[in-house]
């Protein structure tokens, strides 16, 4: 096991910089998640610690040893890739021995680790088979034991379950946990999939245009996001966001709450919305949506709808909703569910006396 540190890490194509100067430290036994949009830059990232890509500038170490100018089987990691990249002609016992047999492991200790992994991952009764007769969740779990035997200092995973179906993916995100806990390998998974990256990581890092835009646990990010990019990325439906430059926009924030100064966007999740009765008190933040879209989602139902200046808004309700499409509703939140970000996309922040919009 090791420490994976990239330090001011870059990558241009030509005049094109796909990586703009990231730094990142992995700690020993750690699961990280590098998480965001298609094109963002997290594959790149993740290939160039494996040195499947050469960085234009920054150095990335592996332990205490600088990997830069390392071939990538001498970086003592192991890659878990999103089409299994078996080979076909081998059974699944071969599969798992080919990379070991290259490097000389004697025959005793190959077998040794080919039962190891294999009881791990409950592959012992497919050892003979070969990989088209699989199914890909076990074509997956041999993937994963070719890299388990090596017993590499880390491994990375890149997006290995986007060829799966969705339920399958549910259970493999928690085999993959329970197998990176118990083995304590440092790990490093990419994947454009919010749920996964909630669900797998112990630190998220979130990757938009090359640039790392928040790093913390899944809850730190979604507590707190540090970008209204973050924002809308984690969370599952995204969080609601109001222009404050709007005044007629269809929402407010109540009479005793000092309003902030200058350009700023306001932020509530859908879950943190509620209907507001008639003659109730009205909470901190209020607006009328009028709903032109219900789905209904076993246990609750998400509402969508628009406010008068046809910015879009969702929110959770309990159960069936009794509402019907062109239904005008007021929902409102408390000051606690409510997110403050500047002119420029980041997180406002506020001095002790002021508004009780500050909840950071």
């Amino acid at each position: 096991m090791a420490e994976i540190t990239l330090s001011n890490v870059r990558k241009s194509y030509g005049t094109v910089e796909a990586i703009k100067g990231v730094s990142l430290a992995i700690r020993d036994g750690e699961f990280v998640v590098l998480v965001g949009p298609s094109g963002c830059g997290k594959s790149t990232l993740l290939r160039m610690i494996a040195g499947l890509e050469g960085i234009t500038g920054g150095d990335i170490l592996i332990g205490a040893r600088r990997v830069n100018d390392v071939e990538p089987a001498e970086r003592d990691i192991a890659m878990v890739f999103q089409n299994y990249a078996l080979y076909p002609h081998m059974t699944v016992r071969q599969n798992l021995a080919y990379g070991l047999k290259n490097r000389n492991t004697p025959a005793a200790e190959i077998d040794r680790r080919i039962a190891a992994a294999a009881k791990t991952l409950e592959i012992e009764q497919y050892l003979e088979r070969k990989p088209r007769q699989l199914s890909g969740g076990q074509r997956q779990r041999v993937a994963m034991g070719r890299a388990i035997v090596r017993e590499p200092a880390a491994f990375l995973f890149d997006e290995p379950l986007s060829n799966l179906d969705a339920k399958l993916r549910g259970q493999m995100r928690i085999e993959i946990k329970r197998l990176q806990r118990s083995l304590g390998t440092t790990s490093v998974y990419v994947t454009h999939d919010q749920m996964e990256a909630m669900t797998l990581a112990d630190r998220l890092v979130v990757v938009s245009a090359g640039q790392i835009e928040q790093v913390g646990t899944p809850i730190e990010l979604y507590e707190k996001p540090a970008t209204t990019f973050v924002a809308t990325f984690i969370g599952s439906p995204s969080m609601n966001l109001f222009n404050g430059a709007d005044k007629a926009a269809g929402w407010s924030l109540a009479a005793h709450v000092p309003q902030p100064e200058g350009n700023y966007t306001l932020g509530v999740r859908p879950e943190d919305l509620f209907p507001v009765a008639e003659g109730s008190v009205s909470p901190v933040f209020e607006a009328t949506v009028r709903i032109d879209g219900i789905e209904l989602v076993g246990a609750e139902s998400l509402l969508h709808g628009k406010l008068a200046d046809g910015t879009d808004l969702v929110f959770r309700v309990a159960g069936r909703s009794r509402n019907e499409l062109g239904d005008a509703v007021k929902v409102g939140a408390n000051a606690d569910a409510l997110h403050m970000f500047d002119a420029n996309g980041r997180r406002k922040e506020f001095g002790a006396t002021a508004s009780p919009l500050n909840h950071s």
